[in-house]
């Protein structure tokens, strides 16, 4: 006898740089879904969590960030980036935590992870020209963002941060510009892999076509999520958004997707724009596998700030347009995926797709 379908499943998608494994970075996202009223100073209560479980709607988790970096993953407390550094409430200072671990120019490369640069050699001039101006303008991106926050007051010598839990201090909120700036280089590099289908070989000699195992990967968990129920939700964040994307209008035998989220996404900036125009096009359109696209943003969030809002940009079809929604967090840093998470207007977003009552 085949078994029933659910109603809804949900398959999210992570985002750019060096990752927990991926059973904890699942922890860390349900953990973020599911807490209520986080941040009330900046969401009004009541904003109550998502329990996927509780809603009986499976998840999958597309993980792709072994590609890039192997089983170097985020194991400790000096490398909480997306661990502890996204899963944490903010705290007004760095000042009034005791120092464990340093946060250092050194430091940087391990807690974002390291990637290989392509040979120079196999960079074409179009190659290079898309690094370029991508980068650039994420830089200006960020460099908008820190002249409209709120100005700290500096620590000589080095910045030191602790957190051991869960809810004790959001460090992502407060990285620092050296980090911020490697992060910005990171993302550049990782979509150049990725919209050129480079082949990217791993410090352990493992070679892959970025763009096609990516795209393999995220087909895998949409036709898992197709077979298990009737609605499936894409939720998408940061680089993950540019994959949900290519698959979704590109990719030939993709399932349908009822509503389509992305969160802090790169897909506004044109030279992303240009390598994903499906082919005979002149211009980005809507993608009609996706029902619904709803794209949230944070105008301070530097990876996607440089052209936040997509509903000009991508050619209605059919009807269909994207739906720009701004929602501000907190922090200095504002692509944290968790502090997306704790935003209400998302939450109802996503309530909506699986069929729950807001709030």
């Amino acid at each position: 006898m085949e078994k029933k379908k659910k109603k809804y499943a949900v398959v999210f998608v992570h985002g750019l740089a060096k990752k927990p494994e991926p059973k904890e970075l699942e922890r860390i996202w349900r953990w973020g879904l599911e807490r209520d009223d986080p941040q009330p100073d900046t969401f009004a209560p009541p904003n109550p969590g998502i329990n996927l479980d509780t809603e009986g709607a499976p998840a999958l988790f597309t993980y792709w960030a072994d590609v890039f970096y192997g089983e170097d993953y985020e194991t400790d407390n000096k490398a909480m980036f997306e661990r502890n550094a996204e899963s944490a409430v903010v705290s007004e200072t760095l000042e009034s935590f005791e120092s464990t671990e340093s946060v250092t120019v050194e430091s940087s490369t391990e807690l974002a992870g390291k990637t290989q640069p392509p040979d120079p050699a196999s960079v074409s001039a179009r190659e290079k020209q898309f690094l370029g101006a991508f980068q650039l303008k994420l830089e200006a991106a960020q460099a908008a963002s820190e002249a409209r926050l709120p100005k700290r007051k500096a620590r000589p010598g080095k910045r030191t941060v602790a957190a051991t839990a869960p809810g004790q201090l959001e460090i992502a909120s407060f990285l620092p510009d050296f980090m911020k700036e490697a992060i910005i280089k990171k993302a550049a590099m990782e979509a150049y892999y990725y919209l050129f289908n480079k082949e990217y070989v791993r410090p352990d000699g493992a070679k892959y076509m970025v763009r096609d195992e990516l795209r393999k990967r995220m087909m895998n968990d949409l036709v898992d999520a197709a077979g298990q129920a009737e609605k499936v939700v894409l939720v998408t964040h940061s680089m993950g958004t540019i994959i949900g994307y290519d698959v979704l209008r590109n990719v030939a035998g993709c399932p349908q997707v009822d509503t389509f989220i992305t969160l802090g996404s790169p897909l506004g900036v044109t030279e992303v724009q240009d390598e994903l125009r499906a082919e005979g096009k002149g211009k980005v359109d809507y993608p009609l596998k996706a029902g619904r696209w709803i794209n949230i943003y944070d105008p301070l969030d530097p990876i996607c700030g440089a052209d936040p809002r997509f509903a000009n940009d991508y050619e209605p079809v059919e009807g269909k347009s994207v739906v720009d929604v701004e929602e501000g967090n907190w922090g200095n840093w504002r692509h944290t995926i968790t502090h997306y998470f704790a935003g209400s207007l998302f939450r109802k977003h996503l309530a909506e797709s699986i069929g729950r009552l807001w709030p």
